[in-house]
């Protein structure tokens, strides 16, 4: 009698654990919707479909499922109708009396934040204090006329709002091997010598004659790079070892994978205190965050 009751136990507790560990097979009514999601609506992938809810719905015999559709920077809501049995699911949007149903169970569409830990600030350049309230991580190369736009209005708010504003810059170049590439590593490299150089090569670059050498041989913009730092007495040595030893291209390639990450495609990208932001920043956009 006792062995029976122990076997009971040990299987009621493997049970629970299989459970807990998320071994459990999915409700078929789910994972019938969770196919057509990304079979019929070509959901990709890369993209993270989180189950919402499944109930009953208004259509007779048919159930509501609503997943969250988790992009970059949105969470978008989608919500299918799946018989009872799991074999028909209708994809499309109920109208009852002329009431757009589907749009009421699903909700709308709303900004996603994203985990700024992932960014990993702390090996990147910055400018601003690290206790500032709003804090901007821009993805940009020097070869993107879009990003020294970018940086000329970013650079105009740096001053305006010099306590409560913070600059993170992520490189990205769009190839991951050759000159573009080249290029990133080489001002990476600065950064092993200290920040301040990073930055008087970054504004260099960004300038009009820095934008036609971005554009030149490697070997040429090496060259005026220790131009640069040897007239304002930095460390010579310190940036050819970096650059020698490829601690400017690791820098390069950390910040490519967070940016593949989250599925970047083109620069300049802008995340401001975890929001991806949609075109340029402004005073107005940085008003927002300070207030809130």
């Amino acid at each position: 009698m006792k062995k029976n009751l122990w076997v009971g136990i040990l299987v009621v507790a493997l049970w629970g654990c299989w459970m807990n560990l998320g071994w459990a097979q999915e409700d078929p009514l789910v994972a019938a919707a969770r196919e057509v999601a990304r079979t019929q609506l070509r959901v990709p992938k890369e993209v993270e479909l989180v189950f919402v809810e499944k109930r009953e719905s208004r259509i007779p015999g048919f159930f509501i499922v609503k997943f969250q559709a988790l992009t970059p920077d949105r969470e978008i809501p989608i919500v299918m109708y799946v018989d009872g049995a799991g074999e028909k699911v209708l994809v499309g949007t109920l109208f009852i009396r002329g009431v757009n149903v589907t749009r009421q169970e699903a909700g709308e569409p709303k900004a996603r934040k994203m985990d700024m830990a992932q960014f990993a600030i702390e090996k990147s350049a910055t400018r601003g204090p690290s206790e500032a309230k709003v804090t901007i991580v821009e993805f940009s190369n020097f070869e993107c006329p879009y990003c020294r736009q970018s940086w000329m209005k970013i650079r105009e708010l740096l001053q305006k709002y010099p306590q409560t504003l913070r600059y993170v810059f992520k490189h990205f170049p769009l190839q991951n091997q050759g000159r573009p590439f080249d290029l990133s590593a080489l001002v990476a490299a600065t950064q092993e010598v200290s920040n301040e150089a990073f930055w008087l090569i970054h504004d260099f670059l960004f300038s009009d004659e820095g934008q036609k050498i971005a554009r030149q041989e490697t070997a040429k913009v090496k060259e005026k790079i220790e131009e640069l730092m040897k007239e304002k007495g930095y460390d010579l040595q310190a940036f050819q070892t970096a650059w020698e030893s490829g601690a400017g291209k690791r820098r390069v390639e950390e910040d490519l994978k967070i940016g593949q990450k989250i599925h970047l495609s083109g620069t300049p990208t802008v995340i401001i205190n975890g929001y991806l932001q949609r075109g340029g920043v402004t005073e107005e956009l940085v008003e927002k965050y300070l207030k809130q």
